[in-house]
């Protein structure tokens, strides 16, 4: 996702939270951890903190403001960050897009230079390119704490190049984009960093910018599924999570973006191409996911299409807009024990995953 330039973090001292009088709700049923939010500065603040004690969230993202101070403030917020959570008995993933070229939230001269996908592209040698973008890109977070990566993009390079992609593909062959692909995810993830294979089922093809408005994909069920080989191969290779998008492909489920398609996040990704990990929302408060519904109810509709974990990534508010549908709508009978129980199971494998290789470390 697109870091945007002034998020908004505001109290959320609500009298339906005080009135309810549960105040391990979210941690008795995990719904708290199926949500993924960001932080408003370089130190851990106290709605963060409360976030974590209270609500029991613990996946936060990293963005450029957290990292204006420098990697020793970086590590050190990394660091808060964990020991908030442990002592809740929880394991956080803490996540970044830091994907090289125009997407990444380490940036020099604070943070060391990197590789991007042109330079993989333009080398002589794409796939030892592919493979040092990975390494550089895995010991560059592994210094600060940050133990996932919202990485590679598995998109054709198509349409979406004109705007969103800019920079960000690996290329407009699919056989090509699946091969890079996988070499980045077996270096990123046998160097620790969870890899993250995005967006599903690939936005090559979408006119618009999903960060503005919803796009629409209307390409024929042959140029969709060939977007899917990339996917398939990463799910081959084991990768460990898969980020969808706030785009609608007609030809697959015409008035719904994968986002809130079950069809898409369940039937294809999961039976059909055989996921077992981590799948993620991308950002819930873009205008691609809200222009038409509610945030609160843009995460319901997530989670019953499949996704385990929800992004919101700016505003304080709107995660609590989003605990208190997903309450509503577990104690409604809307969103089923089964289906957060199977959620938070996916979630706390990989954060115990992460947290048993740092231990080791």
């Amino acid at each position: 996702m697109v870091e945007k330039n002034k998020p908004i973090f505001i109290s959320y001292k609500t009298n339906s939270l005080r009135a309810m009088g549960q105040t391990n709700f979210w941690k008795d049923t995990g719904i708290g951890n199926l949500i993924m939010t960001g932080l408003p500065g370089a130190f851990l603040d106290p709605g963060t903190k409360d976030l974590i004690s209270r609500f029991g969230i613990s996946n936060f993202i990293i963005f450029s403001k957290n990292t204006k101070e420098g990697p020793d403030t970086l590590k050190r917020l990394c660091h808060d960050i964990e020991s908030a959570c442990v002592t809740q008995g929880l394991y956080p993933l803490i996540a970044v897009d830091q994907e090289g070229g125009p997407v990444r939230r380490l940036m020099p001269p604070l943070f060391p230079d990197m590789g991007s996908a042109t330079g993989v592209l333009s080398s002589s040698r794409p796939r030892d390119a592919m493979r040092e973008l990975a390494w550089t890109t895995a010991s560059m977070l592994k210094d600060v704490g940050i133990n996932m990566n919202l990485s590679p993009v598995l998109d054709l390079c198509l349409e979406a190049e004109g705007h969103v992609l800019r920079g960000r593909c690996l290329g407009r062959e699919a056989e090509q984009v699946a091969e890079l692909g996988t070499v980045y995810i077996e270096e990123l993830q046998g160097n620790g960093i969870v890899a993250t294979a995005k967006h599903f089922p690939g936005i090559g093809m979408a006119m618009v910018d999903p960060h503005l408005e919803r796009a629409m994909v209307r390409g024929s069920d042959k140029k969709i599924w060939e977007g899917l080989i990339p996917f398939r191969q990463a799910i081959k290779a084991g990768v460990a999570a898969v980020m969808t998008s706030h785009v609608v492909f007609t030809a697959i489920d015409p008035s719904r973006p994968a986002t809130f398609s079950r069809k898409i996040a369940t039937k294809i990704l999961r039976r059909d191409l055989g996921f077992k990990g981590l799948l993620l929302s991308d950002d819930l408060e873009m205008k691609g996911a809200t222009a038409h519904e509610a945030i609160g109810q843009a995460a319901v509709d997530a989670c019953l299409a499949g996704h385990d974990l929800l992004l919101v990534c700016n505003n304080q508010e709107n995660v609590i807009q989003c605990l208190e549908s997903l309450r509503q709508a577990y104690e409604t009978g809307v969103l089923s024990k089964t289906t957060v129980e199977a959620s938070c199971q996916r979630i706390r494998l990989a954060q115990k995953t992460v947290h048993d290789r740092e231990t080791r470390r």
